[in-house]
């Protein structure tokens, strides 16, 4: 791959990351570990009795993977220090009798924002608790060395094909992912915000978010005014309607008002 290519790449792999909660993140996961390491298992839950604690493992090396990929990692910081003990205890538990566990990671989806401090002192505590050889979280970044140490081949079937543009093309494409993202964020946690505010079944998104968490103020006049801008230029975008992407303040600006919900 050129420069231009291996940027596209990382940004599409970037898009995927902010667009992967739940088991579609651990799919992701264990489809990388899968090329990187021949002896890497990845453990479906089964019936009643789920994966036990196990999201994937290397027999050979004795290590286990727990994966976490919450919608807001910020929002869920002492469920996931919570969970990361009864893991270790579950899979201690149910694992330990038929391949010793002397490797933990925790896989968290943090979407490039950083692992909470919480998270890397309490793996420290269970790696001396438990008598590990190793213990530590493992995010966004890792899983973004580890898929670029690979073949070329193995990178695409990840991220998907890639487009040829040149240097221009690929300014806009850059432009349009890192502002589609921040898009994809802010509808995430808006979405979330007013699920807890309203009882509303069909899926909301773009100005009725905006609208409602303009109705129970959690965004001032300012912020509506800017989001309904942004709200029509995803929509321009997205429809080709329109090439203009927004400015990197405004991008940034609307990263702030999410942040700030």
């Amino acid at each position: 791959m050129n420069d231009v290519t291996l940027a596209i790449a990382r940004n599409m792999f970037h898009l995927q990351i902010h667009e992967a909660d739940g088991q579609r993140f651990e799919d992701l996961f264990s489809k990388i570990m899968g090329y990187k390491h021949r002896g890497f298992q990845a453990v479906r839950p089964y019936g009643n009795i789920g994966d036990r604690k196990n999201d994937g493992w290397i027999e050979s090396e004795n290590t286990y993977f727990q994966v976490y990929a919450p919608c807001d990692v910020t929002k869920s910081i002492n469920s996931a220090v919570t969970k990361l003990k009864k893991d270790l205890e579950g899979l201690l538990n149910h694992w330990d009798a038929l391949c010793p566990v002397k490797k933990f990671y925790f896989v968290l989806n943090d979407k490039y924002k950083g692992a909470p401090p919480q998270l890397h002192q309490k793996m420290t505590e269970l790696k001396l608790e438990f008598g590990l050889d190793d213990a530590s979280v493992l995010v966004a970044k890792d899983l973004e060395f580890d898929l670029f140490d690979l073949r070329n081949d193995m990178i695409l079937s990840v991220v998907g094909h890639l487009p040829h543009i040149n240097n221009e093309e690929y300014m806009f494409v850059s432009g349009f992912t890192c502002f589609i993202t921040a898009w994809i964020d802010f509808e995430k946690v808006a979405r979330k915000k007013v699920v807890q505010l309203v009882s509303q079944r069909a899926p909301l998104g773009g100005k009725s978010l905006i609208r409602i968490l303009q109705q129970h103020s959690l965004i001032n006049e300012g912020d509506v005014v800017f989001l309904g801008k942004m709200a029509d230029q995803r929509n321009h975008l997205v429809h080709g309607v329109s090439l203009t992407i927004p400015r990197k303040s405004e991008i940034d600006n609307m990263i702030l008002i999410t942040e700030k919900l």
